[in-house]
């Protein structure tokens, strides 16, 4: 190494002079001058002795370097300035973005003056504290241990500090640790349409965002996935930047689209992609306030849990609900039916009726409910009125009704209807916030465990209270919408409990040969009632609470 050095020219204070590494076990070795400690000058001079080293073993394709406490001995530079300053250029350089092979850099600490100032820097930054934290006792020879702690779960920069001891590294490794899983998270966002951005503009935006938060972010556009690690107050002030960008590109690719005008032009198909296409909505029915903060709200949703508001519904909707429930209501069928021991009541009579407002819940029905308008588009669905299954009429009852008030918010080319569905009044909480969830189903059902609705309010009814232990007092049911989607006509009972829909295109309850199944399945296998059977949570939305007692 000496023999190397004596063939280099004569340096001045700054430079940095590369040699073999004679017998160190490294590929390369950096010598540097520095000057006394001169608070006129401030860092300068050590953030370019940093940067150069940076830059030069990237250059080299170095993976990895180690740097010395650089000025905290002789040269009499504050501890505190340094270890400030080296984390800092370390930092900018790891967010350079230009080493494509630098991926490890190491500060080796040796005093325990030293070792405190640089604790107390990352302290600073992270707003994390190490009280067990303790220096080393002795500090000799350097020990041959180092531990490698990979901070803010990034690949882009490993920082390590290496002590005279097992014992001190491990400490040193717990405490950083601890205050990265303490200080960090990590979220997703669920964005489908980010394939039909400009996506050049999406990861430059992402890229802008990923720097001013000192974040991490990666992004599947294929996928419509957009992963965020980091500190965890800045990963929720970048998620809704993210969100907010999405939202103004998805106003402005489609402030100018009404699918409606497809349709007076007899246009379905482009009427059906542009459903599909145009920025999910709550219904303008809902509470200004929900609407309003739906981007707030489904953003709380990312970071707490599942919320929801109950309203007051307009009288004209009201008296349809009303209205629904009698005409639906079959007197002569009550009583009648495995499920409908115990009952010999006339009639319902409605106390009330609320509205659930639910963004985060509803804003996954509309995003299956797009998915459905892209195949209905591509005629992969048809409509249950169209169906002739043995001759026989397959229309819902509800829609048949005709009742304006409740049909005109629905979409009949997805096959998306208002159907009732009984629940004993101890989960209907448990149900506004989660929506409705097959898995905790009954497995007795003659379809599988699935989600059951029905046409009529007497088929719901049976499902109010335990059949084995009718009572008496206020009851329960939900109107909701579903998604019927592609549905299959079921005549015969399975000889097997479904788990999903049967294929659509053999038929059969389990198939390998193909990929295609129906999205639901409509009994008709009684003389009683017609069922309505979805196996995905996202095909039905409860978005009214109806309470009843028995007349």
């Amino acid at each position: 190494m000496q023999g190397d050095l004596s063939t280099k020219s004569p340096a001045t204070f700054g430079d940095v002079i590369p040699s073999v590494p004679g017998r160190l076990k490294c590929k390369e070795v950096y010598h540097v001058v520095m000057p006394q400690y001169n608070h006129r000058y401030g860092t300068k001079i050590l953030e370019e002795v940093l940067t150069k080293c940076f830059d030069d073993a990237t250059a080299a394709n170095h993976s990895a370097i180690a740097v010395p406490s650089l000025g905290c001995g002789n040269l009499r530079w504050p501890m505190a300035t340094v270890a400030q300053c080296m984390i800092d250029t370390a930092t900018k350089h790891a967010q350079s973005g230009g080493s494509n092979h630098l991926k490890c850099i190491n500060f080796v600490v040796f005093d325990p003056a030293v070792y405190t100032a640089f604790i107390n820097e990352i302290s600073k930054r992270t707003g994390a504290t190490f009280p067990n934290s303790k220096q080393p006792s002795s500090f000799g020879s350097p020990a041959k241990v180092g531990s490698e702690l990979e901070l803010g779960d990034t690949e882009e920069v490993t920082f390590s500090i290496y002590t005279s001891s097992v014992q001190a590294a491990k400490m040193c490794k717990d405490d950083i640790n601890k205050m990265a899983v303490e200080n960090t998270t990590k979220e997703t966002l669920d964005e489908p349409g980010l394939e039909n951005m400009d996506k050049q503009k999406v990861l430059s935006t992402l890229t802008t965002i990923e720097k001013e938060n000192d974040i991490y972010i990666d992004i599947d556009v294929k996928a419509g996935k957009i992963v965020i690690k980091g500190d965890t107050k800045t990963v929720k002030e970048a998620i809704i930047k993210i969100m907010k960008f999405i939202k103004k590109e998805n106003e402005e690719k489609h402030a100018e689209v009404d699918p409606k005008s497809y349709l007076r032009a007899g246009n379905k198909q482009k009427y059906l992609l542009a459903l599909a296409n145009e920025k999910i909505k709550l219904p303008d029915y809902w509470t200004e306030s929900a609407r309003k903060n739906f981007l707030t709200k489904f953003l709380d949703k990312l970071l707490t849990t599942s919320s929801y508001d109950t309203a007051k519904v307009e009288t004209k909707r009201y008296q349809a609900m009303v209205d629904m429930i009698d005409k639906t209501w079959r007197s002569d069928l009550v009583g009648q039916g495995r499920d409908a021991v115990g009952l010999n009541h006339t009639g319902l009579s409605v106390t009330g009726i609320q509205r659930v407002e639910n963004p985060s819940l509803f804003k996954k029905y509309a995003t299956k409910r797009q998915e459905l308008f892209n195949r209905a588009a591509n005629k992969d669905i048809t409509t249950l009125s169209q169906l002739n299954v043995n001759g026989a009429v397959n229309e819902v009852t509800t829609k048949a009704l005709g009742i304006p008030e409740l049909d005109a918010i629905l979409y009949s080319e997805v096959n998306e209807y208002f159907l009732f569905h009984g629940t004993k009044p101890d989960v209907t909480t448990t149900i506004m916030a989660n929506g409705l969830d097959f898995r905790l189903g009954s497995e007795v059902g003659m379809f599988g465990k699935g989600i059951y609705c029905a046409e009529s309010a007497t088929k719901a009814d049976q499902y109010a209270d335990d059949k084995n232990g009718r009572t008496t007092g206020e009851k329960k049911m939900f109107i909701c919408r579903v998604l019927l989607g592609k549905p299959y006509v079921c005549t015969t009972v399975p000889k097997e409990k479904l788990q999903r829909p049967p294929c659509s295109v053999c038929k059969k309850t389990v198939c390998t040969d193909h990929h295609q199944q129906f999205d639901s399945v409509v009994s008709k296998t009684s003389n009683l009632f017609r069922e309505f059977v979805v196996y995905d949570l996202t095909q039905c939305y409860p978005e009214f609470l109806i309470t009843y007692q028995r007349v």
